[in-house]
Order: structure tokens, then C-alpha cells, then sequence
């Protein structure tokens, strides 16, 4: 039973890291353009749109690169080391017991 419920547990924050990685790409190319999109309709130049685009692009690709690499320097996923983290303080809590 244990088993299934870990598994579960890994798919759950393997779902949420994909999701959440989508979200920082996502978020700053929309916000970015929707304001160059408002800017060219202020001012009457496509230069805010395209600056827009080319913004969000490299804000939205500096924030996956932030995440991706505090991941890769962690090699365990967080649910992992909470898990970690439990079983070394019951086993030092048995040892106390002892």
C-alpha cells in the first residue's frame, strides 16, 4: 500500500514541476506582449509589440533556466528529501528510545 501511495506522491510533483514549468514560460511572454500590444495601440508602433515578444521570450526563458538549475543541483526531488527527512529523524528517534 505504501508502495502505490509513494508512487502516486512522485507522479503528483512530477505533474506540478511540468506545470509549473510551463507557467514561467507561458506568463511572461503573455504579460510582455499584452503590454507591447497596449503600447502600440497608445502610440501607433509595432516596435512595442516585437520589444514586447522579444522581452518575454528572454524573461520567460531566464526564469526555466533559474528553476531547471536549482533542480539539477539537487539531484532529489523535494518530496524525496521530506521522506529522507522523516525516516533519519525516526530512526534517530529510535535510537534515543534505545
Amino acid at each position: 500500500m505504501k508502495d502505490k501511495r509513494k508512487q502516486n506522491r512522485e507522479v503528483a510533483n512530477s505533474l506540478v514541476l511540468v506545470l509549473q514549468f510551463g507557467l514561467n514560460i507561458i506568463t511572461p511572454i503573455l504579460l510582455c506582449t499584452i503590454v507591447g500590444a497596449v503600447l502600440t495601440k497608445n502610440f501607433g508602433s509595432k516596435g512595442y509589440t516585437i520589444a514586447g515578444i522579444l522581452i518575454g521570450i528572454v524573461a520567460a526563458f531566464n526564469g526555466a533556466y533559474r528553476m531547471v538549475r536549482g533542480y539539477l543541483k539537487n539531484p532529489e526531488s523535494p518530496g524525496q528529501r521530506a521522506r529522507r527527512l522523516e525516516e533519519e529523524a525516526k530512526q534517530s528517534q529510535e535510537v534515543k528510545d534505545d
